[in-house]
């Protein structure tokens, strides 16, 4: 029988109240209180970096970024510089890592084979790109990894660029990877797809690749079960319809 893991799909949410939800079902799936999840969204424009920052990542200082309307985080998951903005995917996978592997590598390609598989329904190409994460169209890059694996339970996860503005992947040394070209599946089919769509595409992927069967949930059933996340906003947190 397949494990089940349940799937939240939200709209637009800020980087720190997305962190803050990942932290609450981390902590409800390490005590055994909640199923494994996946939670898929977007995020206003942000840019992040992981454990491994250095400040030569940055282009200027973070004030600069934040004039320039962008929210800046320092964070706890693996990789270097990246940046999330509306029309780009972002999974989270809340899970107990060794129901489906024990080599933290491979679940990185597992995550990197769903974003594959979910570009080829649309007729890309994407690869992967030996000696770096993440998945790769041509030389240029369109999805990426950062993960924390916590006492064997993973948290942050993947983005994939749908319809985003790339170039404020210009501000930042991308993955710490010098003169990198960033790229979108708009940019290489020239128009927009759905990214709800695109979503929908993700999950089914996700399900094969991690032969889970996937259980839509409602935010508000989430909260019910762990009081703990009433103050998350109501107004940023919400199913994307």
């Amino acid at each position: 029988m397949k494990n089940r893991c349940l799937f939240l799909q939200l709209n637009i949410v800020d980087y720190n109240e997305a962190w803050e939800l990942q932290k609450a079902l981390l902590a409800a799936r390490m005590a055994n209180t909640a199923e494994d999840s996946l939670v898929l969204l977007q995020h206003p424009p942000t840019f992040t970096f992981g454990r491994r920052y250095k400040e030569s990542n940055l282009i200027s200082n973070k004030d600069f970024y934040k004039n320039k309307g962008f929210a800046v985080y320092k964070t706890d998951r693996g990789g270097l510089a990246t940046y999330h903005g509306p029309g780009q995917l972002v999974g989270y996978p809340i899970l107990k890592m060794n129901s489906y592997t024990k080599d933290y590598y491979y679940y990185l390609r597992m995550l990197e084979e769903v974003m594959i598989r979910t570009l080829s329904d649309y007729e890309i190409k994407a690869v992967r790109n030996e000696g770096y994460t993440g998945v790769w169209v041509d030389k240029a890059k369109i999805g990426f990894i950062g993960v924390r694996i916590a006492l064997g339970y993973t948290m942050h996860g993947f983005s994939l660029n749908v319809n985003n503005d790339v170039s404020p992947f210009n501000f930042i040394i991308p993955c710490g990877i010098q003169d990198i070209e960033i790229t979108s599946v708009k940019k290489l089919l020239s128009t927009n797809i759905a990214i709800d769509e695109v979503q929908r595409t993700l999950v089914n992927h996700f399900e094969d690749v991690f032969q889970v069967r996937m259980i839509p949930t409602e935010m508000a059933s989430v909260i019910q079960r762990m009081s703990h996340l009433e103050n998350l906003s109501q107004k940023t947190i919400h199913p994307l319809v």
